[in-house]
């Protein structure tokens, strides 16, 4: 059963058109969805507070709910003889098909399409802008003023429209609704059309004193600035919503959402792979051979590293917990560290005839298992 229509939005049956507005605004702040992120059981709220709006504001819907309910409004109160399209779905189409086609109604009956926006000003607009950080940022976290140009709140008249709010009066036009009727008498019936008013700009409201520097909308272009906190092991190609920093809205309407879209620029000696970090550490031939302890660069600054004696061209040693953060949950991802092994070029004699010495004393058994050489599978491959 659905509630009462008076009940869902707190106000007494004799309310008149301002106690109504007012008492939606207050609901629609509380429950709209982007406020609540995304909650389901507000969600439904918020429709159930916009369907109460949507016919307390019309006198004519109004009327017939005061009269007949929500049964009333199902049925069009007796609309056409008393005829109710819901039992029949497919004369339902038919007669919404024509109705869309040729915009109002038909067969001596009449309909209204309305906006589904309530009337009042117009809420900012979504702003997306691209933000770049670097790698040691995605890893800490970082908090950055981000400068972008959009409609912002008039300085002047503070988001009001005007400097005199005693200026501000209901529109004679619409009667505060924001809407208009018109009426028209075709071949095809009667067409009641339903339109934002000219007047107004669908606000309900006009204004004798408007601001000079925003016309009475309480918004002006310009250069904002927003501070935003990036939250550590983001990474290239999300993006990050900051409710109500988008576009201004009119006279003090919701702002819109700001949306960054975030790039990791390329960083000098890291690769990213989620959030592990890839480098590359070399080790002479000798060091290779030898073992060796360096000072590596880590995201969190310099770390002694030791590679053991026989380190390989190609190996990855491994520091665990050294990466990027996990976003949103704890813990971080590794560090790995690819060894590649210098060979020295441009010997001299001496060097050279060192070098030959030291081959001839080094055995097969120093070289370690050479059953996985790329020497020992050519020659299984050939061999078939």
């Amino acid at each position: 059963m659905k509630r009462d229509y008076y009940e869902v939005l707190g106000v007494p049956r004799n309310a008149d058109l301002g106690q109504i507005k007012k008492a939606y605004r207050r609901l629609a702040r509380q429950l709209h969805p982007d406020v609540n992120n995304g909650d389901p059981e507000c969600e439904e709220k918020f429709k159930e507070a916009t369907e109460a709006y949507e016919v307390l504001s019309d006198p004519e819907k109004r009327a017939l709910y005061d009269a007949y309910g929500h049964e009333g409004l199902r049925r069009g109160a007796g609309g056409a003889g008393g005829f109710g399209f819901d039992g029949f779905p497919d004369f339902a189409d038919l007669f919404d098909n024509l109705f869309n086609t040729f915009g109002g109604g038909m067969f001596g009956t009449s309909r209204t399409y309305r906006p589904t926006r309530p009337a009042g000003p117009a809420p900012g607009e979504d702003l997306a802008i691209e933000v770049e950080i670097t790698l040691e940022e995605a890893a800490r976290g970082v908090e950055k003023e981000i400068t972008f140009e959009g409609l912002t709140v008039c300085p002047s008249c503070e988001g009001l429209g005007t400097k005199n709010p005693m200026s501000v009066r209901t529109c004679p036009d619409c009667g505060g609704q924001g809407r208009v009727r018109t009426v028209r008498q075709t071949m095809i019936g009667q067409i009641v059309q339903t339109g934002p008013c000219a007047r107004c700009r669908g606000t309900g409201e006009v204004i004798a004193a408007p601001c000079a520097e925003c016309h009475g909308t309480g918004r002006v272009y310009g250069e904002r600035t927003v501070s935003v906190k990036i939250p550590a092991g983001i990474d290239t190609g999300q993006r990050i919503r900051v409710p109500g920093k988008g576009g201004a809205g009119e006279r003090g309407a919701r702002a819109g959402d700001l949306y960054l879209h975030v790039r990791v620029t390329p960083h000098e000696f890291f690769e990213r792979e989620d959030d592990d970090i890839i480098c590359t550490v070399d080790l002479t031939m000798v060091q290779a051979a030898l073992g060796a302890t360096l000072m590596v660069p880590t995201l969190d600054g310099e770390e002694e590293v030791t590679f053991a004696p026989g380190t390989q061209p190609g190996e990855v040693k491994v520091l665990r917990g050294k990466g990027l953060p996990h976003l949103n949950r704890h813990g971080r991802g590794d560090m790995k560290i690819v060894v590649r092994v210098l060979v020295p070029r441009d010997l001299d004699e001496h060097q050279r005839r060192l070098l030959q010495e030291f081959e001839d004393t080094c055995g097969p058994q120093h070289y370690g298992d050479r059953s996985h050489g790329v020497l020992h599978k050519l020659r299984t491959w050939f061999a078939g």
